[in-house]
């Protein structure tokens, strides 16, 4: 046996062993995909909110009694109305009441009430003068003689927005009409675990499931909202909901102050809830909204849907029982219930399970060096062989290195797999096969099965219920679609790759060679323009990607988005689509020999596999609709990729 035979068996033995360990990666990976899977599955009831204020003014505008009203919103599919507690300038601006100058000598200020005993807000009277003491600590004078009116002792302005707790009239109201009620309370200046407790406590008595607190700030922030350990003292806001049994509504792109940290803590409670603001409203119309409602709800984790109504429509509340309705048709049609909304299962991916992703990880890491690098078959240096080795030595026990280790080796999956995809053996070596449209469809599907290793990768390491809650986010979304395209452009432009007659040492002087003859070249115009389209391409596919995008989308690209929606129940992203079929072009030019066609086509198309890997970053979207999405992608980019391909045969035939 002669010395390259033996190098070239070594190899091979080698990378099956590495492969196997990526196979037992993947084994473990997929435990903690399917209890993903099933913590989705189980969540899957969708509620529909209203706001009381807006029910109350529809009503009115309709000339129609509120019962009759909210139980015709009720049979649309409605679940419950969100009702805002009151505060003292709520109801001095509605003219409930009038704020008085205090009697002679006193420094505060006295609320004038009607005097009929039925009055609703005299038999709050108790309730609010509870609250305005335990959230103040100033003393109510309840003296209900008709000479005199309920009198606070401190200006108006120190407790003119405290939360005087839910009208249990208009809480009973709702309930009569078959309806649950969503209480809505807010911060305010000065707050203490006491008025925390008093505002959680009376939701509770009132049977409230769910609260969402109105505002920009968590009730509580920024002092009491959670504590370290949890739950030690039962004084934090995170405590006080467990005590009440209390599910926490947090607004999608709400950004309210302490959100973050008292969903990390009361994770098992958090329901994530998208609505259209006031300001949207104006300019909003049905359609768009429910487009906005289902995309949330089918591809966000949204589970409860603060709708809006439109005052202005024709037959006012037969027109928003509609509007309701095909909310409800449009659940139904992507799977999900109405019905109360709850939080999600524990869920989380077991140290032993990551510590075996992490064998897989450190084993492909060590096939794309030795892919690039021959280090295997000895053709590298022995320092490299050193080197990789250590760096696999770390990755073995990065995924259980607490929270932040697990988001690093997720982060070096998403940039490892679809990088050892595309350069895991030469994509732009021609084929001696006579069906060489086979050859490329297998190589492109052999591309598609290591990044799908490191999809796994990155959905085992990251299923948690934080991640479903997005009070967690991969880190480093963007990097995953810019690290395979730049290694894969650097190796396949300077051909840094290792062959049976050439060894890593060699490309690498051979690229110095080429990378010095070029600087000493002249620049042409058409390079630089060139050069500037692919900056721009890149920078906008950085812009354009992430949890939170940082450039917008045209109407166009949003009607166009809104139609793939509606054919396709979920619509499969631009870049996976153009960046499939242009690499199956570029294996199809490279299997015919035509390299020059191929370099570019390749480098290009490489943003399909790293953009299928990216859709499964955005880990609050369900499973099912990541795994649509990336199939009707890779379909529609192998169906375009061969239609070009065959169109460009025809037209050189013809020519």
């Amino acid at each position: 046996m002669n010395d390259s035979s033996w190098h070239s068996g070594r190899q091979r033995q080698a990378r099956l062993l590495l492969w196997c360990l990526v196979l037992i990666g993947v084994l473990a990976a997929l435990v903690g995909t399917a209890r993903r899977w099933q913590a989705e599955s189980r969540n899957r009831k969708v509620e529909i909110t209203l706001d009381f204020a807006e029910v109350e003014k529809l009503a009115e505008a309709a000339h129609q009694p509120l019962d009759e009203v909210l139980q015709r919103l009720r049979r649309a599919g409605v679940t419950s109305v969100a009702l805002q507690e009151d505060t003292l300038a709520q109801l001095e601006e509605q003219r409930s009441l009038a704020i008085l100058p205090a009697r002679t000598g006193r420094a505060g200020f006295r609320v004038d009430l009607s005097d009929d005993p039925a009055d609703p807000l005299r038999r709050r009277l108790a309730t609010m003068a509870e609250a305005i003491r335990i959230k103040s600590g100033v003393t109510v004078d309840l003296s209900l003689r008709k000479s005199g009116d309920p009198e606070i002792d401190v200006p108006y302005a120190q407790v003119r927005s405290i939360g005087l707790g839910l009208d249990p009239a208009q809480v009973e109201q709702i309930r009569r009409a078959g309806l649950d009620v969503v209480g809505r309370i807010a911060n305010y200046n000065g707050v203490l675990p006491e008025g925390i407790a008093w505002s959680l406590g009376q939701l509770k008595s009132l049977n409230l499931r769910t609260v969402i607190f109105s505002g920009d700030e968590m009730l509580g922030y920024k002092g009491y909202l959670t504590e370290v350990p949890p739950y030690p003292t039962g004084d934090s806001t995170a405590a006080l909901l467990v005590k009440n049994d209390l599910n926490l509504g947090i607004v999608e792109f709400g950004k309210q102050k302490g959100e973050a940290a008292l969903a990390k803590v009361a994770q098992e409670r958090v329901i994530r809830v998208h609505t259209v603001t006031g300001a949207e409203m104006a300019q909003a119309d049905i359609p768009t909204n429910l487009q906005r409602f289902l995309l949330g709800a089918r591809e966000r984790n949204i589970r409860l849907l603060y709708v809006r109504l439109f005052p202005d429509e024709k037959s006012l509340v037969e027109a928003n029982a509609t509007y309701i309705e095909q909310i409800v048709a449009g659940l139904d049609r992507g799977g999900l219930a109405v019905g109360p909304a709850h939080g999600y299962a524990p869920l989380t991916t077991p140290s032993y399970l990551r510590a075996l992703i992490g064998l897989g990880l450190a084993a492909g890491f060590l096939l794309l060096i030795d892919s690039l690098t021959g280090v295997f078959a000895g053709t590298a240096p022995r320092g490299l062989l050193a080197a990789s080795v250590v760096g696999a030595i770390v990755l073995c026990p990065l995924p259980v290195a607490g929270e932040t280790g697990a988001k690093l080796a997720a982060l070096v999956a998403g940039c490892l797999f679809p990088t050892l995809a595309v350069l895991n053996v030469d994509p732009l070596r021609p084929s001696p096969e006579r069906n060489r449209v086979a050859v490329a469809l297998a190589r492109f599907a052999a591309m598609c099965a290591i990044t799908g290793a490191g999809i796994l990768a990155v959905v085992g390491l990251l299923a948690d219920r934080l991640y479903l809650i997005k009070a967690e986010t991969f880190l480093g979304v963007k990097a995953t679609l810019i690290v395979p395209l730049l290694v894969v452009t650097v190796v396949c432009a300077l051909g840094l790759r290792a062959r049976a007659n050439r060894t890593f040492a060699e490309c690498l002087s051979d690229a110095r060679g080429y990378l010095t003859d070029l600087a000493m070249k002249p620049v042409f115009v058409w390079q630089v323009l060139l050069t500037g389209v692919s900056l721009a391409a890149v920078a906008l596919i950085l812009l354009r990607s992430g949890n939170d995008p940082g450039i917008g989308i045209s109407p166009m690209e949003l009607k166009l988005r809104s139609l793939l929606d509606s054919l396709l129940y979920a619509r499969p992203r631009f870049k996976e689509m153009f960046g499939h079929g242009v690499l199956l072009l570029g294996l199809l030019n490279a299997a015919e020999g035509r390299r020059h066609w191929a370099l570019p086509l390749v480098i290009i198309g490489t943003v399909g596999q790293a953009s299928l890997l990216n859709t499964f970053c955005h880990l609050h979207t369900p499973l099912v609709v990541g795994l649509w999405r990336a199939v009707l992608g890779i379909a529609i980019g192998v169906v375009g990729g061969l239609f070009v391909h065959f169109a460009l045969r025809l037209a050189r035939l013809r020519s």
